[in-house]
């Protein structure tokens, strides 16, 4: 809880602001052209609603969210070859946006040459993902069509902006971290035969005294 508040104390109370006075404001307009027709009571309730319950209602499914993925997070990483990634290089962190905006820590490597960040989506739990990030914006449209569809076999997430490695990690058993660090070597010969514009990690001081790293715009 303490790392989710020093992270997101700022989204959170904005966030909970925007929801409060958007809905809020909603319901002040109605109000305005239909007041005669609700009873004080239910004005009560509804501005209880509108200022308190529901956006608090968000930020806390926001909230169990980012405690959900970190939850999976942590499962994938109690297993072999997953917990030995420092091990090939995964020491350094940086700060990630996850899918509902709100932000974390991720482990991240250099190898290769190229800067490979680890995470999962919280809608494939039992999915590790190696992302590499970068511009390909030298592709016109039919190129990076077919340069999707071809990696789609190697189980490579193609997009402009990265490109994501897939790894079933209940169905794909690794025998060690070097089989690992294997399959992400070999995803940087994919990332650097496309002549990526790698977009760079810079050093941020998030909490406390200790430097870690955060993901650039």
């Amino acid at each position: 809880m303490k790392e989710l508040i020093k992270l997101n104390k700022g989204f959170l109370i904005k966030g909970y602001l925007w929801i409060s006075g958007i809905l809020t404001f909603g319901f002040s307009t109605f109000l305005f052209f239909f007041h005669s027709e609700v009873s004080i009571k239910w004005v009560f309730i509804i501005y209880t609603l509108t200022l308190i319950v529901l956006p608090l209602f968000v930020l806390f499914t926001w909230i169990s969210d980012w405690f959900r993925k970190r939850k999976y997070k942590k499962r994938i990483l109690t297993k072999k070859p997953y917990s030995e990634l420092e091990k090939i290089g995964f020491t350094k962190k940086a700060i990630k946006t996850n899918h509902n905006s709100l932000v974390d820590y991720v482990q991240f490597a250099e190898i290769n040459g190229c800067e490979i960040i680890f995470d999962i989506n919280i809608t494939k739990p039992n999915i590790a993902e190696f992302s590499v990030y970068g511009l390909t914006n030298h592709l016109n449209s039919k190129e990076y069509l077919q340069k999707a569809k071809e990696y789609d076999y190697s189980n490579i997430d193609f997009s402009r902006y990265s490109f994501t490695k897939s790894i079933d990690t209940k169905k794909e058993k690794l025998n060690s971290i070097q089989q690992l660090e294997k399959i992400l070597t070999e995803l940087t010969h994919f990332v650097k035969k496309e002549k990526y514009e790698p977009i760079p990690i810079t050093e941020t001081k998030p909490v406390g005294s200790t430097i870690y790293n955060t993901l650039g715009d």
